[in-house]
């Protein structure tokens, strides 16, 4: 009889995600973790596609709830899954690895926590966030979340935490730039976590550290809901009373250097920075919370100095990353300040390349010029494209975001994310406007998207002028017989007022003769 051969049991992970209306970018994360064993997607009120993109990778998809907790939400989700170890992602986030590698590490029975660095691929410009080192695979049985504010993985009750950090492995955050209505409502759900989990740590008595952490997390989203002062005041009280820990004490230092500099005070943001150096593990974090200082103090040659300190690539012993490159818009601003116009088009092309964008839509149009600019989009890569096209809807009434999209059109034609960041613009009132948005509506259509027909959209746009929507009407049932212009056109002219009818109906016969009068 042949020898018995024992096999060790396959090692099995669960992705497991908690979303909200991650339409836009959900599928780019969980194509990344299609190796993993199972994806748990758990959705707490998405209101747009987010659950039936979902649905497309995963039969385990949890239509959940949300309860001001993110936790609790996390904790709600690992319950759904069934593999032995946890990979926790966000839907903003795309794992990046070896999953032999992983597998390999997971197996090795030396740990059961394993931390991974988290850096930020494409960001809003000026809105750096420096990579830190988190806890993304857990043993299932071992560990679980909590905090109802910047959630943390801790371990079960009876239960040893073997914390190592994993090679192979990393989540590359490639989220998108909030709107300021959605931002606004984010600092305000923020706050009220952070009031209540700080009293909930004093009624209960934890120990100092906790408190402290508590304190920090009030006083940043005390700052991010508009009471600054409170924040600010609440900060030097969390720093002169010596409780907060090293490692939280750099991610808050920074954030509040990078606050006070943000709003003038770059003598309180050079203090904090030299807090930062004080606890960082390495002096690179504080050199580059200096570049936005130095920015902030409108002074460009100060800025190129202390981009000077910054490594091109660095990784610290935590495994966190540093690029240069990250720092572009700073590097590209203070060249134009400086006139030296050549090279601005050089560095915002090489940050473009490198998935980097070197600047706000309006920004880059000022500073590069057209011609730079087609440069820049050329090189842009895929997650840096699709971000400059939300960048121009969020700054959508702004002349140099609609050419900046504009100009995507073109170098682009038919690039599908262009044309549905094109349904959310708003055009002026005007001939131009119109034009504008006819020229929308032919990409539109050329690419079978009739539904977001602009010239339709704009004659059902109540918030837009009466004229204009008539006009808009006109336009798409002349150019295309679209059978919702008629209706529009009705709407439109019953709203115009009397002093606009004569140039108005001057107007409608150029662009649709004898409509009116037909209708």
């Amino acid at each position: 009889m042949g020898a018995r051969v024992s096999r060790k049991p396959e090692t099995t992970i669960s992705a497991v995600l908690i979303v909200k209306d991650e339409e836009e970018c959900l599928a780019r994360c969980l194509e990344s973790v299609r190796w993993v064993d199972e994806i748990v997607v758990y959705d707490t009120g998405s209101s747009d596609r987010t659950v039936e993109i979902a649905r497309r990778f995963t039969d385990t998809v949890v239509e959940g709830y949300w309860d001001d907790d993110f936790g609790a939400a996390r904790n709600r989700a690992i319950a759904r899954a069934t593999g032995e170890w946890v990979l926790v992602v966000d839907a903003d986030e795309q794992f990046v690895g070896s999953p032999h590698t992983v597998r390999k590490h997971l197996g090795s029975g030396r740990a059961n926590f394993f931390t991974i660095p988290v850096g930020t691929q494409v960001v809003q410009p000026g809105t750096i966030d420096p990579p830190a080192t988190s806890v993304r695979f857990f043993r299932r049985s071992d560990g679980q979340y909590a905090g109802a504010l910047h959630e943390q993985v801790v371990n079960r009750p009876g239960v040893r935490r073997v914390l190592r950090p994993l090679p192979g492995a990393s989540i590359t955050h490639t989220g998108y730039s909030e709107g300021p209505e959605a931002m606004e409502a984010r600092f305000r759900r923020n706050l009220e976590i952070a009031e209540r989990e700080l009293e909930s740590a004093r009624d209960a008595g934890q120990d100092g550290h906790e408190v402290a952490i508590r304190e920090s997390n009030l006083a940043r989203s005390l700052v991010g809901a508009g009471r600054r002062e409170e924040g600010m005041e609440l900060g030097e009280r969390v720093h002169d009373g010596g409780a907060l820990p090293d490692i939280a004490m750099e991610s808050f230092a920074r954030a509040m250097a990078i606050t006070a500099a943000a709003h003038g005070d770059t003598v309180l943001a050079r203090q904090w920075a030299g807090r930062l150096r004080a606890v960082a593990n390495h002096p690179v974090w504080a050199d580059t919370v200096l570049v936005e200082i130095s920015a902030a103090e409108h002074d460009p040659v100060a800025t190129l100095d202390a981009l000077e300190l910054v490594p091109t690539t660095m990784v610290d012993e935590h495994g966190r990353q540093v690029r240069r490159v990250e720092y572009s818009r700073y590097e590209v601003w203070a060249l134009w300040k400086l006139g030296r116009a050549r090279d601005v088009r050089r560095a915002a092309v090489r940050a473009a390349a490198a998935g980097v964008l070197p600047g706000q839509p309006y920004e880059l149009w000022e500073w590069v010029g057209e011609d730079g600019l087609r440069e820049v989009v050329e090189a842009l890569t895929e997650d840096a494209w699709q971000l400059l096209g939300v960048l121009c809807t969020h700054v959508g009434a702004t002349e140099a975001a609609r050419n900046v999209l504009d100009l995507m059109a073109r170098v682009r034609p038919g690039d599908l994310a262009v044309l549905l960041c094109a349904r959310e613009l708003r055009f002026p009132a005007d001939l131009a406007g119109l034009e504008e948005a006819a020229t929308w509506s032919a990409r539109m259509r050329t690419a079978g998207l009739e539904e977001y027909c602009t010239l339709v959209a704009l004659a059902q746009d109540v918030g837009t002028p009466a004229p204009q929507r008539a006009r808009a009407a006109a336009l798409a049932h002349f150019a295309y017989g679209d059978p919702r212009a008629l209706p529009a056109l009705e709407d439109a002219l019953a709203a115009v007022a009397p002093e606009d009818e004569a140039e108005l109906a001057a107007h409608l016969d150029v662009l649709a003769p004898g409509l009116v009068q037909r209708a």
